[in-house]
């Protein structure tokens, strides 16, 4: 993508940060390298290919996206889609079991942005631990992967020489003024003692230290413990969404 479209992708997804924040992240390295970007006058598509399979991600002008969407190529994804576009694709998207999502947003003059807590800041020497932590669970973190120990905020709580507690961010860009946290997971055996809550919480706080405006997170709808811990540290519900994987056939 030249300079020029890249100013106009920037434009467009300005228009509301937060709904855009991964897109936006996606404009800088290491992110940039896996995006494919598909630009209309008034609407943007993104493939981010990043993952297997790549995520689908839609925002601006429904129609222009939907005409948009025919360059896309055929194979399976993960949506990340609100409600309009996800209706407006739904004739070449085979979504077998879409989640609704709440995309929140932090407020920063609600809640602690960091209690006093034993989180520690982790770095990919911390890796070994938190493959332990992690291992085996079936609601263990599914975007993790060990490169964001080294780019992202990660923040752990350790008992001995395990840890038991861990969050993190998915994308940080601080040039575009944007971070989604993520990858928060505690050890069944420790849930229910705050644990979540102050990984999270030291992670926003090191965000906003870094000057990152634009600070959010993803959770199920349905997931009202999550909500609850999230709206103690200050994010709100922004808007509703759609993930799930499935198959694209143009």
């Amino acid at each position: 993508m030249n300079t020029a479209d890249r100013g106009h992708v920037r434009a467009l997804l300005q228009r509301d940060p937060v709904w855009c924040a991964y897109a936006l992240a996606d404009l800088e390295p290491p992110y940039a390298e896996h995006a494919l970007w598909l630009v209309g006058q008034e609407a943007v598509l993104l493939l981010y290919r990043g993952f297997d399979p790549p995520v689908l991600f839609a925002h601006g002008n429904p129609t222009q996206a939907r005409h948009l969407a025919a360059g896309l190529p055929a194979g399976p994804v993960q949506i990340s889609l609100q409600g309009i576009h996800y209706r407006l694709l739904s004739d070449h998207l085979e979504v077998p079991r879409a989640k609704a999502m709440w995309r929140m947003v932090h407020r920063r003059t609600e809640g602690p942005e960091r209690e006093t807590g034993p989180a520690t800041r982790l770095s990919r020497d911390d890796l070994p631990a938190v493959d332990r932590l992690i291992d085996g669970h079936p609601d263990r973190p599914e975007a993790f992967h060990p490169d964001l120990l080294e780019h992202g905020v990660y923040f752990g709580i350790w008992e001995g020489a395990d840890m038991v507690a861990m969050a993190g961010t998915h994308v940080v860009a601080e040039r575009e003024g944007v971070a989604a946290v993520g990858n928060v997971f505690t050890r069944p055996d420790r849930r229910g003692r705050g644990l979540a809550r102050l990984v999270t919480a030291a992670v926003v706080h090191e965000l906003h230290q870094r000057g990152v405006q634009t600070i959010v997170l993803n959770v199920a709808m349905d997931n009202q413990a999550a909500i609850r811990v999230y709206r103690r540290l200050g994010f709100w519900p922004f808007c509703g969404f759609y993930e799930g994987f499935g198959q694209w056939k143009p």
